[in-house]
């Protein structure tokens, strides 16, 4: 059997996360109520990210495994004071797990349309973008995409704001 080392520990941690995250997603979404017995419906998208995350986590396990079972080169695979957070940019991590609970909290009170632009502009200052136009135009149009996406393509309930109701707007965008 083979020993146990610290990058062990972080695979099977981060495959077991991934089980348990994916899992969760799986019963949300199954939650979801399925109005329609259509193949594709609402909840496609949010079984396939459940179900990709378990199987990226068990892959990720698994490729580990072959190369310790193959005896990969010691030059191939990192040394092991090269796993965890030791030389992560945790500010970094902080500041999207930020962007998404400002997402979140913004989702109440401002509506779909208005958490999404202001949180695509969120989550490019906290990769480093600082470019102008960039931090203009991504968002807004990366907005106007997701809106037609999701409540145009796929006709998903897009709730008003508790604060600002921008219904009129969405549904020109989206085409409703």
């Amino acid at each position: 059997m083979a020993e146990m080392t610290s990058r062990n520990n972080v695979v099977n941690c981060v495959t077991v996360a991934c089980l348990v995250i994916g899992g969760f997603l799986t019963y949300e979404a199954l939650q979801i109520p399925a109005e329609h017995e259509e193949l594709i419906g609402s909840r496609t998208v949010p079984l396939f990210i459940a179900v990709l995350i378990m199987a990226l986590g068990v892959l990720i396990s698994v490729v580990t495994m072959f190369e310790e079972k193959n005896g990969e080169d010691e030059d191939e695979i990192p040394a092991e004071d090269e796993y965890g957070f030791a030389d992560s940019d945790v500010i970094r991590v902080f500041q999207v797990i930020g962007c998404g609970v400002a997402y979140i909290a913004m989702f109440w009170a401002f509506g779909y349309l208005i958490s999404t632009l202001i949180a695509l502009f969120l989550m490019l200052l906290a990769f480093g973008n600082r470019r102008w136009r960039p931090l203009i135009l991504m968002p807004l149009i990366g907005t106007v995409v997701y809106e037609f996406v999701f409540m145009g393509l796929m006709g998903l309930y897009d709730p008003a704001g508790a604060l600002v109701d921008l219904s009129a707007l969405s549904s020109l965008i989206s085409g409703n």
